[in-house]
């Protein structure tokens, strides 16, 4: 992580591709100060590049495994029920295969075991599927990894054919396409570092719930996002970063032909300038502000494959 964080800090302001800037001339007189970053102290993980900027109002929850990788965070909203957020990566390690299926570990989230009225229990989502932030099938490089994903903190309420059909499509394509091929020899993608943020939208004006309930056995109302989002930031072996985002609204769109689902990812893909502005989240905060405000400003999806 350290040797990455120069390359960005040195060389992004070199030799950095904005999507869809026309302009790749080399910047060296950039200025890489960064008064948005997160302060660490104890907890150095909160400055990894894949980590938005905290807000003290929400509880930052760090998951790794037992050899010390971070395999994911978020930010979790109590009075939601819901990860404001969650952020992770695909590097060589990450995004290795090691283990080829679910482990279906369904677990209340372990952060509040001495609060656990904040603790969902693992039951079903009435009207809804328990749907992954972080996928089971994006963290297989270990069992450990992968079961992690299945904490209750990382569930949100998806409508059955939006999580499987038309979300699918928009993580399968960053899984898939981008993600596990920083292994993959053939791939443009072989040796950097994908990060992603992802999260759910819950509109304070057309706010829904259902009721749950946690691990004391008391109903309480769990938040239904009004819309999901993804933000994506991948930095090659030299150094290059470029970045894109997705926004979904959550309902059925009652069209799963090929051509639609194409144009549904399309359409779909926005700045993360944009996503900022609809979320009130500050991505990538970590970056040197010069270098993250050329990154985010603009999209353009034809430089990432699959769309």
């Amino acid at each position: 992580m350290k040797k990455l964080f120069i390359l960005l800090t040195i060389a992004l302001p070199l030799t950095f591709v904005a999507c869809g800037d026309d302009d790749d001339t080399p910047r060296p007189n950039i200025s890489n100060d960064n008064i948005n970053k997160n302060l660490g102290g104890v907890d150095k993980t909160v400055e990894r590049i894949e980590m938005p900027h905290l807000n003290s109002r929400y509880d930052y929850i760090c998951h790794s495994t037992s050899d010390g990788t971070v395999n994911y965070a978020m930010e979790y909203d109590k009075a939601n029920l819901q990860a404001r957020w969650v952020a992770y990566t695909y590097d060589n390690k990450t995004a290795q295969k090691n283990y080829s299926s679910r482990t279906d570990a369904w677990a209340p989230e372990p952060f509040y075991n001495k609060q656990k009225q904040y603790q969902v229990a693992t039951g079903t989502f009435p009207g809804y599927n328990r749907g992954h932030i972080v996928g089971s099938a994006e963290r297989y490089y270990s069992y450990e990894a992968n079961a992690q994903t299945f904490y209750m903190s990382n569930m949100s309420p998806m409508l059955g054919n939006f999580n499987s059909v038309y979300w699918g499509v928009i993580e399968d394509m960053v899984r898939k396409d981008w993600g596990y091929n920083v292994n993959n020899t053939k791939s443009e993608f072989y040796k950097g570092t994908l990060y992603v943020v992802k999260g759910g939208y819950i509109d304070p004006c057309n706010k829904r719930t259902i009721d749950v309930y946690n691990t004391l056995g008391d109903k309480v109302k769990m938040a239904v996002p009004n819309s999901f989002w993804i933000a994506c930031l991948y930095v090659s072996e030299s150094g290059v970063g470029r970045g894109i985002a997705f926004w979904l609204d959550h309902k059925d769109y009652k069209n799963q032909s090929d051509s639609y689902l194409a144009k549904l990812k399309r359409d779909a893909a926005i700045s993360i300038d944009e996503l900022e502005k609809r979320t009130g989240i500050d991505f990538f905060c970590n970056l040197g502000d010069k270098v993250e405000e050329h990154i985010e400003a603009k999209c353009e999806p034809t430089s990432w494959p699959g769309l």
